[in-house]
């Protein structure tokens, strides 16, 4: 039996962990009913078996890109104009960090591998720029395809002989890792400092006691 892929093993997990009630806070903060999450994350688990196709002799489309372009455009939609502009501005600044740490980094740079750095950068940039888990999942897509997009209009400048994918490779792992990273990354921050916030409440409270 071929072994699924860790991507596709993760949504599977999170549509049964959705299923049965759990991440609802997250939810609600993305504005997301169990049932709409269900259904991304089902989309997301079909678009890993979609083909390539060919589009003239050197380039081709990986058709599981747009799966997660489909997501995003969804959650563009149904969210305020406010959210939808800092979305698109959280996903260009993760976009731009992924390139640059990609260019700039070793070839093993640890933790910013490029499967993990848009889970990163979205994350904290969604966070920091709004406080907004919906931000940070949209830019956790959204972003990995443009810095994708970016590479793929190098190679196809540089006129390489073989044929060049656009959504291949590790796009898919990316794609579907980093939304959720980020979102984790946001929700850890907020409660870290929630926490605290409260703990500096308790501890006002106690000096005006005393």
């Amino acid at each position: 039996m071929i072994p699924l892929p860790f991507s596709v093993t993760l949504l599977a997990v999170l549509t049964v962990l959705v299923y049965l009630g759990f991440g609802q806070r997250v939810l609600d903060r993305m504005r997301l009913t169990s049932s709409t999450a269900i259904i991304i994350l089902v989309l997301m688990v079909l678009g890993h078996f979609l083909p390539t196709i060919p589009v003239g002799t050197s380039m081709a489309f990986n058709l599981g890109a747009l799966i997660p372009l489909g997501v995003v455009g969804y959650l563009l939609l149904t969210t305020s104009n406010q959210e939808r502009q800092r979305a698109i501005l959280v996903s260009a600044l993760t976009a731009l960090g992924v390139v640059l740490s990609d260019k700039l980094l070793p070839p093993d740079p640890g933790i910013l591998d490029p499967v993990f750095s848009g889970g990163i950068f979205a994350g904290l940039v969604a966070y920091f720029w709004g406080r907004s888990r919906r931000s940070a999942f949209i830019a956790g897509i959204l972003g990995v395809l443009l810095a994708d997009l970016v590479a793929f209009v190098q190679l196809r400048t540089e006129q390489l002989p073989q044929r060049i994918t656009f959504g291949g490779g590790g796009l898919f792992s990316s794609a579907v890792i980093s939304p959720f990273l980020a979102v984790i990354i946001a929700e850890v921050i907020g409660e870290i400092r929630e926490y605290l916030h409260r703990q500096n409440r308790v501890k006002q409270g106690g000096d005006d006691f005393e």
